[in-house]
Order: structure tokens, then C-alpha cells, then sequence
């Protein structure tokens, strides 16, 4: 009885070591793989920033062909996301989120495991080299405070880095075999008369391009709420002036209205604008790539013997969670001329 009890002492002292280390042991691990591929970073950066992709290539996604999948309404570009069901162990469940995307050059992605505590963050850097791409894919998991899964960690790039190798090979095999076509951006630039407009706005600075999103978000909702104290009607859609080309982003969100408010409050102005002429691109494509209707535009002041009057600003004319891609999202970037 004695030796017997002697046992499970010792097994109880050596499960409470195993603990107590566990608990000392690091709670991030990073996993991090490189690959060079024959294509531009176009091409590269429009694979990895649309999710309907990813079952050609990424390796988990290819190890149940019974499990379940279920898209958000965007599968392109920052806010797209999906959900997985699986009964496969090395599977499981989770969540894959796209929250940054630069275009050419990154995609970041939160990635939530059933069972995890917090998301671990991760992504595809993209750099063009000469006329290679290289991308290197990276994920930062956060094992939380469970001990089990610190132990676990001691052997997450061991374990996981094989599977991130395979991705990259298939990626690379398949966007030089061709069978990812790189998306473009369409757009039709037009002379045009602008209607007189009273608009609601708010102005404010973004750090990054990341940003941008989240501010404008914010400051059509405290515009909303203004309007819905004053019963004020939408007169179009909403828009925006970006005042600067670099970051920080000095931005001025606005709502056109039907009528002007009795007062405004917070951080909400009222201003009118007044009729004019101008030229307009309509533009079919991710924000984050709009910038070259920008320069379509300084190309067709320079063409036309143009001046432009005032800063250029963008009407968003479509919701983009009422679209299948975003390259069927069309937003107007108007820009006053004499």
C-alpha cells in the first residue's frame, strides 16, 4: 500500500513540474516560411487576398474533403472571412479572418482555433524582386495560459512548418502553371455637371491605410445618429475627401443631405457645395487599389488642358457587403475642374 502510494506521489509531483513549467514556458510562437515565385506581386498579392483560393492550395483546408465552409459576405480583401467545421482532429474548427490588406505587398489574417484563447495573426509578406515575387508566410499563435498548449508549442514549427512548406509549393506551382488568373481593376473616366450638395461632415487623421476603414465607419455612424435626431433625409450616397497622398491620411468623411440641420453637434459641420463642372471615374475595384484612377484622372487633366478647383473626393456607390467580389464594388472619384 505504502509503495503504491509512493507512486502516485511522485506521478502527482511530476504532473505539477510539468504544469509549473508549462506555465513559465513562452505563450507566442512564431512559424515563418519563404518561397520565391515566377509572377508578379500583382498576381501573388490577388491570390492570397481572396479567399476562394485558398482550398487549392492551403494545406488544412485539403485534409477533409467533408468539411464545412461557410463565407462571409466578402471573400476579398480586409473583412472577408469563413468559418470551418471539421470531425478531423488535425483539422478542427475555427474561424479565418482577412483584417489587412495592402495591395502588392501584404495581406494579415486572424486566424481562431477552436479551444485557443485568442486568435493568432498572421499573413503573407510580398515583395517583388527583379521579376520574381518572394512571399513569406508567417503566423504568431498565442497559446494563452493553458499549460497543455505551451508544451505544445515547444513543437509548433516542427509540426506546422511542413504544412506551411507544402503551401508554398502548391502556390507557387500554381500561379506559374496559370491557373490563377491575376484580377483587375476596370474603370471609365467621363466630363460631367455637378449638382449643388449640403452635406454633413467629419473630419479627421488616419495613421496608416488600415485605418482609413474603421475612421470612416465611425464618423458615418455619429453623422447617422445626428440625422436621425434632426429627421433629416439622405440626399445620395456617402462620400469622402482624402487631403493628403501619404500617412498619416488627413480625411474628411461627409453624407449628402435634403435639408441643413437647426444646429450641429460633436464633431459634425455642416457645409455646401456648389455646383460645377468636373470629371468622374467610375471606378470597379478594392480601395486600397484606387489610386489609379487618381492618376487616371491627372493623366485626363493633362490630356484635356484641364485645371483641377479643390481636392478630389470619392462616392461610394456600392455596399460592398451586398457584392460577390470587390471588383464589382463601383465608387465614383469626382474631381471639380474650371
Amino acid at each position: 500500500m505504502k509503495s503504491i502510494t509512493r507512486i502516485l506521489l511522485w506521478i502527482a509531483a511530476i504532473v505539477a513540474l510539468l504544469v509549473l513549467i508549462g506555465a513559465i514556458l513562452p505563450g507566442t510562437v512564431t512559424v515563418q516560411r519563404s518561397i520565391d515565385i515566377n509572377a508578379p506581386a500583382s498576381t501573388v498579392y490577388g491570390v492570397v487576398n481572396d479567399l476562394k483560393t485558398y482550398n487549392d492550395w492551403m494545406p488544412w483546408n485539403q485534409k477533409d474533403p467533408d468539411m464545412k465552409q461557410e463565407y462571409g459576405p466578402l471573400t476579398e480583401g480586409k473583412g472577408a472571412w469563413y468559418t470551418w467545421q471539421s470531425e478531423n482532429d488535425q483539422v478542427g474548427n475555427g474561424k479565418l479572418s482577412i483584417i489587412e490588406s495592402i495591395p502588392d505587398k501584404k495581406v494579415s489574417t486572424s486566424l481562431e482555433f477552436e479551444g485557443f484563447d485568442e486568435p493568432s495573426i498572421g499573413g503573407w509578406d510580398i515583395k517583388q524582386v527583379g521579376e520574381k515575387t518572394n512571399i513569406t508566410w508567417s503566423m504568431n499563435a498565442v497559446l494563452g495560459h493553458n499549460p497543455i498548449n505551451r508544451w505544445f508549442g515547444l513543437f509548433f514549427d516542427r509540426m506546422m512548418g511542413p504544412d506551411f512548406d507544402n503551401g508554398l509549393s502548391q502556390l507557387k506551382q500554381k500561379i506559374e502553371s496559370g491557373k490563377f488568373k491575376s484580377k483587375q481593376v476596370s474603370m471609365t473616366i467621363e466630363p460631367i455637371r455637378t449638382d449643388a450638395m449640403q452635406v454633413l461632415t467629419i473630419m479627421d487623421t488616419a495613421r496608416t491605410m488600415g485605418d482609413i476603414g474603421p475612421l470612416l465607419q465611425k464618423a458615418y455612424g455619429e453623422i447617422d445618429l445626428l440625422m436621425k435626431d434632426h429627421a433629416l433625409e439622405y440626399a445620395g450616397m456617402p462620400m469622402a475627401w482624402y487631403y493628403s497622398e501619404s500617412e498619416p491620411f488627413l480625411i474628411e468623411a461627409a453624407i449628402p443631405v435634403k435639408s441643413a440641420p437647426a444646429v450641429t453637434s460633436g464633431r459634425v459641420k455642416f457645409r455646401k457645395l456648389p455646383p460645377g463642372n468636373a470629371v468622374a471615374v467610375h471606378y470597379y475595384g478594392p480601395y486600397e487599389q484606387s489610386s489609379q484612377a487618381y492618376d487616371r484622372i491627372k493623366e485626363w487633366l493633362k490630356a484635356n488642358n484641364k485645371r483641377a478647383v479643390g481636392s478630389p473626393y470619392d462616392i461610394y456607390v456600392d455596399d460592398p457587403s451586398k457584392k460577390k467580389s470587390m471588383y464589382e464594388v463601383r465608387t465614383d472619384i469626382v474631381q471639380p475642374i474650371e
